[in-house]
């Protein structure tokens, strides 16, 4: 679920809330909140939640919703936007709000995460887009975990993106080396299935066939490579293509673009502010 789910983020801001103020939050692109210190109320068109320090929401589709503080507040908020493939699924599966309470508590390393981003987006440095993303990918992921794990994630949830853990086999040990030589044979015998039953379980599982989803696994993690200033050709390298030609045609099909085009596009710029 987590692997499927990856986020880019847009705009953050730190706002302090004196007791009584309203924060009010409309749109529909998905967005974070952290409570760093004080309370508030999240009240929504049919009911109100009150978050004490430490607790974070993730409203992954949007939504309109405002914060009223109960007392002194730091509230930490990031413009989140779905930027992986296949997501949709898993994405239509969560709630308008996940809720992680005490997060601080199950996830300590969260307080330096989120200081981080808070100095990120202050400042004007090369690729401070991306670094945010990073540091938001791994907050939400660790979020929607602690979620799961108070019992709020819902068997329907857990099941969205796999319900069958032959195939389970085969994604896990993609994922694990995306540049290895995957063929169908292969992957049938890492889920001990013949190859018809295998591609048929595997497309009623996954929703696409094993040789497409290898090369969208490919494609996001050449995206990363890419996005961390890796050559062209030692991503190609390291995802199994045979020349750097081959690999260019391949991203050319997925995204539209070359790699070299892709990289150099302004997804590096500061991280602009909310209202500009």
């Amino acid at each position: 679920m987590l692997e499927r789910l990856r986020w880019s983020v847009g705009a953050y801001r730190q706002d302090t809330l004196k007791p009584g103020d309203r924060h009010p939050v409309d749109g529909t692109t998905g967005r974070f909140h952290f409570v760093a210190a004080g309370a508030v109320d999240v009240r929504g068109d049919a009911e109100s939640v009150a978050l004490q320090a430490g607790a974070f929401l993730l409203a992954p589709r949007g939504g309109r919703h405002t914060f009223v503080a109960r007392e002194e507040t730091t509230l930490h908020t990031g413009e989140l936007t779905v930027a992986s493939t296949g997501a949709a699924p898993v994405l239509s599966a969560l709630p308008d709000k996940v809720i992680a309470h005490c997060f601080v508590c199950r996830e300590p390393i969260v307080a330096a995460l989120i200081e981080k981003m808070a100095g990120e987006a202050s400042q004007d440095r090369p690729g401070s887009r991306s670094v945010l993303s990073q540091l938001g990918n791994v907050l939400a992921a660790a979020a929607i975990r602690s979620w799961v794990e108070s019992g709020c994630g819902s068997a329907d949830l857990l099941s969205v993106p796999l319900k069958d853990s032959d195939v389970g086999r085969a994604l896990a040990a993609i994922h694990a080396d995306p540049g290895e030589p995957w063929t169908l044979d292969r992957l049938a015998r890492i889920s001990l299935a013949s190859r018809s039953a295998f591609a048929e379980r595997f497309r009623l599982a996954v929703g696409e066939t094993p040789a497409r989803y290898v090369a969208r696994v490919r494609m996001e993690q050449a995206k990363r490579l890419l996005a961390e200033r890796t050559t062209v050709a030692e991503v190609a390298v390291r995802l199994g293509y045979g020349s750097e030609a081959a690999f260019s045609r391949a991203f050319r099909r997925h995204e539209g673009v070359p790699p070299t085009t892709w990289r150099h596009a302004p997804t590096g710029e500061g991280v602009r502010p909310f209202g500009r």
